[in-house]
């Protein structure tokens, strides 16, 4: 339900496709807990997501081994039943997209081949992404060895563009990376900056024109697991799937607020900071009241005191003469006050009149 809204709201034309790990450490979920070394949270559940490049995740899909794609709702043409799983994984949350003709897919070097390039560049999608060197087939590049030469200077690079329009590039910077495109090409060559452990300052290095779009919009993914992580909801439990129903009102209310970010810069007017936007979810009946109340430790903002005093509100205080707060006492510890809440102080009254 929750990522069927999300495909329906305007997506930016430049969309990432990466991993999003819902943290857990539990041993209840069976193989559905998963281990990813280079994730802040190693341990959880595993989500394959589409995102804009201001962070809102469009599509989602839980990683379930075999039937992982069967709950997508999206079917799998032989076409796409031939190829391989990161390719599948790619090609299906590229069929939700609204227009995939004016789009362009960043990802990584896990979901990058030359399958899923040739398969979207097919249907009219340009895609960029680093690729690891056994998914490129065979281009006359300089091989990565030969480019970590010493004498090799940083920022050199070697691409080719094939028949039909594929760009294989690779670019020399702390490490080597390979890339593959049909977005961008190699010109315009820019600078970026670099530390130079000889000089002891940054230098300027050359830089594809490719490499500089990668990077500015490849990070959809990463700005929405910084939003989630701020404010996260308290909730722990020994259910796994608890965990999971925690992330999606995470992910509800950080999706919202990229909304009304959206809305108030098209007005031009100062919007909500995103904890403010939590405090304000929080005042209304909403999800993340419900959690609140279950974990109290957990506080929300202190109400003004024109709320605090009101007399007509349920929480507030009544005065009566000293008694045992029988929800308090333990024995050998009784606890007794002169107070209760008015919502004690209703049920015993009609308790008395019964």
């Amino acid at each position: 339900l929750l990522v069927t809204a999300f495909r329906s709201e305007p997506q930016t034309p430049k969309q990432s496709v990466d991993e999003v790990m819902v943290a857990y450490k539990g041993n209840t979920a069976g193989n559905l807990r998963q281990y990813i070394k280079n994730k802040p949270d190693k341990w959880g559940f595993k989500l394959f997501a589409r995102a804009s490049e201001d962070g809102f995740i469009h599509d989602l899909v839980l990683y379930q081994g075999k039937t992982t794609l069967e709950a997508h709702g999206v079917p799998l043409t032989s076409e796409q039943q031939a190829m391989g799983v990161t390719s599948q994984i790619v090609s299906v949350l590229a069929s939700t997209m609204t227009s995939s003709t004016t789009t362009a897919i960043f990802a990584d070097n896990y979901f990058t081949s030359l399958e899923i390039v040739r398969y979207l560049k097919d249907k009219n999608c340009r895609y960029t992404g680093t690729a690891r060197d056994n998914k490129i087939g065979k281009p006359p590049l300089k091989s990565i060895k030969d480019m970590e030469k010493k004498a090799v200077p940083r920022g050199m690079h070697d691409y080719i563009t094939s028949d039909d329009g594929i760009l294989a590039l690779r670019w020399k910077d702390n490490r080597v990376v390979t890339l593959l495109s049909t977005d961008m090409g190699v010109e315009t060559i820019s600078s970026v900056y670099r530390y130079c452990s000889d000089t002891k300052k940054k230098e300027p290095v050359n830089c594809p024109a490719v490499i500089k779009s990668y990077n500015a919009n490849m990070g959809g993914i990463d700005k929405s697991d910084m939003l989630v992580h701020l404010y996260r909801t308290p909730m722990k439990s020994k259910r796994w799937y608890m965990r999971m129903f925690a992330y999606a009102i995470d992910l509800c209310l950080m999706n919202a607020w990229i909304m009304y970010r959206r809305d108030i810069k098209a007005l031009a007017v100062d919007g909500l900071s995103l904890k403010n936007f939590w405090i304000q979810s929080s005042h209304v009946s909403s999800p993340k009241e419900l959690i609140i109340s279950v974990h109290p430790q957990h506080l929300c903002a202190t109400p003004d005191d024109s709320v605090r005093f009101d007399m007509s509100l349920f929480h507030a205080p009544v005065y009566t003469t000293r008694q045992t707060c029988k929800y308090c006492s333990r024995k050998g510890n009784i606890l007794r006050s002169t107070c209760v809440s008015m919502l004690i102080a209703t049920a015993l009254s009609s308790t008395m009149k019964l």
